[in-house]
């Protein structure tokens, strides 16, 4: 077992904390659809050996396999059973978040909502609906793949621009590009361009792009083992009007929630 493994370095917390790293690294690659040991190791920057080493005891732990056949490695029956239930996964995650979204709700009156990437999907983890009849609503138990023709607007804009360039090359070369509406961004120069701008200022505005008549205003949230956004959403015939405030509330809750996340989580690189 992992756990067996480590008790034999337990004295030296330095080695302890680099395998743990290596082995989040290693999942995450296997999560990114990267199966050989070749690749891993030249998306992770890690010798050959090291994967080697690290993936033979996270086999004996359960949390990887490999195909006898094609000699590749796929993430094992352990991994489904612990994240089975993404909410429960994620509660700290929603519960550091959940007062902000409460004021947002309040100051904006429509719909706040927590997003989260998972792989080549974002799923909704947490949604504060707006009070007025009519208003933005999603299932909050329903992700969405980025290669669907549901890939388009701020929030999946925002957890986008968080990859790093090696894993944000992999998925623009993945997704197919759907045009939902008349507003959707299907050119991918153009959204490597936004992507560019949203790092710069912190936030991005979509407009009809999954909904027509709808604007939605997002944020990333940082220190989080994976892609965090935070966005409201609402009719366009009064959101637009408040759209400068909105952008000024919303950072300031990404800055107090990604700060209490500061040190808790594993750092993504």
């Amino acid at each position: 077992m992992v756990t067996e493994n480590l008790k034999v370095i337990a004295g030296k917390p330095d080695k302890v904390t680099g395998s743990i790293a290596h082995a989040t690294e290693i999942l995450i690659c296997l999560s990114n659809d990267i199966h050989k040991v070749s690749d891993i190791a030249r998306q992770s920057h890690f010798s050959k050996s090291t994967v080697h080493r690290v993936l033979k005891l996270l086999e004996q732990s359960q949390m990887v396999v490999q195909d006898t056949i094609n000699r590749r490695y796929y993430l094992g029956l352990l991994i489904p059973k612990l994240a089975s239930d993404t909410i429960t996964t994620h509660r700290r995650l929603i519960t550091y978040a959940n007062a902000e979204m409460k004021r947002l709700a309040n100051i904006s009156e429509e719909t706040v909502v927590l997003d989260i990437m998972m792989g080549l999907k974002y799923l909704s983890l947490h949604e504060i609906l707006s009070q007025h009849n009519l208003r933005v609503s999603q299932d909050s138990k329903k992700s969405w793949p980025l290669y669907s023709d549901l890939y388009a607007g701020a929030p999946v804009k925002v957890l986008l621009s968080q990859l790093d360039e090696n894993r944000l090359k992999m998925i623009m070369e993945i997704i197919n590009i759907t045009p939902v509406t008349e507003r959707t961004v299907t050119d991918k120069k153009v959204l490597a361009a936004q992507l560019a701008e949203i790092r710069k200022q912190g936030y991005t505005v979509s407009s009809g792009e999954r909904v027509p008549g709808t604007v939605c205003v997002a944020v990333p949230i940082y220190n989080y083992i994976l892609p965090v956004g935070l966005s409201i959403a609402g009719p366009e015939i009064r959101l637009q009007s408040k759209i400068k405030e909105v952008i000024t509330e919303l950072k300031v809750s990404s800055s107090r929630i990604s700060s209490n996340l500061t040190g808790i989580f594993t750092e993504r690189k």
